[in-house]
């Protein structure tokens, strides 16, 4: 694989997001809330990362003019909150989940706020490509079918320059294989990586 690391400073946590960001993260923790209150069918891979840190890279990455572009895929976006994030910064944001009940629950939350990401029921892996990944291990937490939900979207992997993941302890490498073997040179990975914060890398 060919990713450059992109260090974040130290010090995330005190940077002030702006106030439209503190009020999506405010709309969207309640309606989660809501949602994992509600007698719902237990979604056992549906954990939310830390919006306000996420906020404060994706300001970070913006102040520093680091992207190539303004597309943004959010891979397993769950409530599809940080492709939100990124469309209220002007991003053109779509969000992948395999499960139908959270992909309805973001929608009906950006309509809600007038918000212009938008999202889809599938597997981010496009169709016909799985072997192309080398998987030594098992990937428990996240799907590997393929889909064409690219072409459902009308933009191809290699379009987005701005991903966006939360993976599970080791399945960080699936990740990286995935946009490494499909977007487009100079795009960006940026990571949730729980108590290791946010990691950014540019395929290169």
């Amino acid at each position: 694989m060919a990713f450059e690391e992109i260090k974040i400073p130290d010090g995330l946590k005190s940077v002030d997001i702006l106030p439209e960001a503190e009020e999506l993260i405010d709309a969207a923790n309640d309606s989660i809330e809501r949602f994992m209150l509600a007698d719902q069918k237990v979604i056992e891979n549906f954990v939310t990362c830390d919006f306000h840190l996420t906020q404060a890279a994706l300001q970070w990455i913006h102040e520093n003019h680091l992207l190539t572009g303004d597309r943004m895929c959010e891979l397993g976006s769950g409530y599809g909150v940080v492709a939100m994030l990124a469309a209220s910064m002007g991003m053109t944001a779509i969000g992948i989940e395999i499960e139908q009940i959270l992909v309805d629950e973001a929608s009906s939350l950006a309509d809600s706020l007038g918000n212009e990401a938008t999202f889809y029921c599938g597997s981010f892996v496009p169709r016909g490509t799985i072997d192309q990944l080398h998987l030594e291990q098992d990937v428990r937490n996240v799907t590997v079918e393929e889909d064409d939900v690219y072409r459902e979207a009308g933009l191809a992997m290699d379009e987005f320059d701005l991903f966006f993941a939360f993976p599970w302890p080791g399945e960080q490498v699936f990740f990286e294989r995935v946009v490494d073997q499909w977007a487009a040179s100079g795009s960006m990975l940026l990571t949730y990586r729980g108590r290791d914060g946010m990691q950014l890398q540019r395929k290169i």
